[in-house]
């Protein structure tokens, strides 16, 4: 069970139309991981249905509607959540939630969503993001990345990635499914299901992820500019120069940076530099392990320079 005293875990459910999202929130709901769990739900339309699909028991439900979450509807978001966390603390005998899911439009993108639960004052201190599970429909995806930016962005954000009706799709499709899917994110794990059919406990452990495993990275590209870039290096960097460049790298308006992840060996610094990036937001801190013998930084997003990108690398690393 979740602390009370501790921020709240916010897990984002993000997928383009027709993934199975209402399904697996169901799932997720009466799922046997002993977790009490708050809903939001976004909609995009005036007549709210997705609410009345989702067959839930003692758990709390709001809907977001007429607007999507990651543009029009971002000040209600925030109302929400911090309504939920009122109801939360005056439940003095009553058993409170433990983490609050959000199920965004198969229309939103997840990076200002994420951006609103790390900087938002009034929410910074009470939640935590806890990760994106992005869930795609094996059939449509391919078609769906090449057609909707929306669906790149919700591929680009995931920690965990899904891919649902595999029962529907050849073996083929399949394998190009999860190719295509790691064009756009090679740091998120794909995970095959039919019907929305996983392990629930998956969106509960996303934050206590190694943050890298350094063997299993290779940089894809696509000709839509979305992709990832892998830098790497065993010379050590200098930790003063890493902060400007990391800064300036998300604030850069001529690209879109949607996730950075790395884990580091800085000079003079005997453990591990962990950096975490989300939209806007950027974290750089000490890790628990050790310093790795080689620097690896992953960035995903869309029209990445990798020459602009290798030299400022070169920079930090002291070249």
């Amino acid at each position: 069970m979740h602390d009370s005293s501790s921020p709240v875990p916010v897990s984002l459910l993000t997928g383009f139309l027709g993934a199975g999202k209402t399904t697996l929130l169901n799932r997720v709901l009466h799922g046997d991981h002993g977790q009490r769990i708050a809903v939001l739900i976004n909609e995009f339309g005036d007549v709210p249905i997705d609410g009345r699909l989702v067959v839930h028991a003692d758990e709390e439900v709001l809907e977001l509607a007429n607007g999507c979450v990651c543009c029009s509807v971002r000040g209600d978001l925030v109302r929400a959540i911090g309504g939920l966390l009122e109801r939360r603390a005056k439940r003095f005998r009553a058993q409170p939630f433990d983490r609050i899911l959000i199920e965004t439009s198969g229309l939103a993108a997840p990076g200002p969503v994420l951006q609103t639960l790390l900087i938002e004052p009034s929410l910074n201190a009470t939640t935590v993001a806890a990760g994106v599970v992005t869930l795609v429909n094996a059939t449509s995806i391919c078609g769906e990345l090449e057609r909707h930016p929306e669906t790149r962005e919700q591929v680009g954000y995931a920690d965990l990635l899904l891919l649902n009706h595999c029962d529907r799709a050849s073996e083929l499709e399949r394998t190009q499914a999860e190719a295509a899917l790691r064009e756009y994110n090679s740091l998120a794990p794909v995970l095959r299901c039919v019907r929305s059919e996983v392990d629930p406990a998956l969106f509960f452990d996303l934050q206590h992820r190694p943050p890298l495993d350094p063997e299993s990275f290779a940089d894809h590209g696509h000709t839509h500019g979305a992709g990832t870039v892998v830098l790497r290096s065993k010379q050590p960097l200098e930790l003063a120069k890493l902060k400007i460049w990391l800064q300036f790298l998300s604030t850069k308006r001529s690209h879109e940076l949607w996730r950075l992840k790395g884990l580091l060996r800085c000079a003079e610094r005997p453990e591990a530099v962990v950096v975490q990036g989300v939209y806007q937001f950027l974290e750089i801190g000490p890790g628990e392990e050790s310093a790795p013998e080689e620097s690896l930084l992953v960035l995903i997003g869309k029209d990445l320079d990798r020459a602009e990108l290798e030299r400022g690398w070169a920079v930090c690393c002291g070249g």
